[in-house]
């Protein structure tokens, strides 16, 4: 039982700091301070640093771990997706076909195709690398305000072959879901209202708070394949497990035992670092060289 208040004592102390950052974010800082440059840079500074804290609180909404409740889960996970301007149920969507399809055609953005032009590949991988992949979830949701007979059309756009029928039919299934559908209806408008009192909020200074948005999804972009890059197109359950300093690992929630992640869904961000311990598992280089070891661009992928 302590343990159980210790860990939720954690992720209320969690949410309270990535609350703050949010509010502030989100309009009352230009409320209480008129920032200079330098302060202004060092806000945005702090936007993108907190953002793998925010996802990664989102990430346990995701998987239920929070507190355990689906419903007080998927509440907070919601609101937590909101303040991203990234809808919870597409995010989870993709963040479970991750699992489970793991390395699947839309899973794997270094893979250099056969008989693709690397400056082409390059460039599509470098856009995607620095901003694209949250640019994508931001706007991937808005299909669904249309009517509901639209989603075979629209599913069927990304690409129709044998390889990508699973993605497609799980697709079909949870977007053709009314109340899935509705709660990204509305998540979608709240984030539409949300961005439009906060860019009011800060008035001229507008350019501060579109640079927090941009610098946060940048930073998601470069997390999303780090621990995948450059391994084998049937990996599998598979994924690299890195090192990082202790203090450091509360700020992406232990999010450098992947591997272990993989393996093991079941378990809460705080469980990570003990069953990787014991799973006798070698930690592949540090957690910061595989964000840089992306900066190669992208590689001809085999299988294992």
């Amino acid at each position: 039982m302590s343990q159980i208040r210790n860990r939720e004592g954690w992720n209320a102390a969690l949410l309270a700091g990535v609350a703050v950052v949010a509010m502030l974010q989100f309009g009352l800082l230009p409320l209480l301070t008129r920032l200079n440059g330098p302060e202004a840079a060092l806000f945005v500074a702090l936007a993108a640093l907190t953002a793998p804290l925010h996802y990664g609180l989102m990430h346990e909404t995701m998987h239920g771990h929070l507190y355990g409740s689906e419903t007080a889960d998927r509440r907070i996970g919601r609101l937590l997706g909101i303040l991203l301007g990234l809808p919870w149920e597409t995010m989870r969507f993709g963040h479970l076909a991750h699992h489970s399809l793991n390395r699947h055609t839309f899973d794997r953005p270094e893979a250099l195709r056969p008989g693709q032009s690397r400056a082409v590949a390059a460039a599509i991988y470098y856009f995607r690398l620095v901003i694209g992949h949250a640019l994508s979830y931001a706007l991937l949701p808005l299909p669904v305000l249309l009517p509901v007979g639209t989603t075979q059309w629209v599913i069927d756009r990304s690409g129709v072959s044998p390889e990508t029928e699973q993605l497609r039919a799980a697709a079909l299934r949870t977007f053709t879901n009314m109340k899935r559908r509705n709660a990204i209806r509305l998540d979608v408008v709240a984030i539409f209202a949300l961005f439009g009192v906060a860019l009011w909020l800060w008035g001229g200074s507008w350019p501060v708070f579109a640079c927090c948005i941009a610098a946060r999804w940048s930073v998601l972009s470069l997390l999303d394949n780090a621990p995948h890059y450059g391994m084998p197109l049937d990996s599998g359950l598979d994924a690299r497990d890195t090192t990082m300093p202790a203090l450091a690992r509360v700020f992406v929630m232990n999010g450098n035992y992947h591997g272990i992640h993989h393996h093991a869904p079941q378990l809460r961000w705080h469980e990570l670092p003990g069953a990787f311990a014991a799973s006798g598992a070698v930690a592949e280089g540090s957690w910061f060289t595989a964000l840089l070891r992306q900066f190669r661009g992208p590689v001809q992928l085999d299988r294992a």
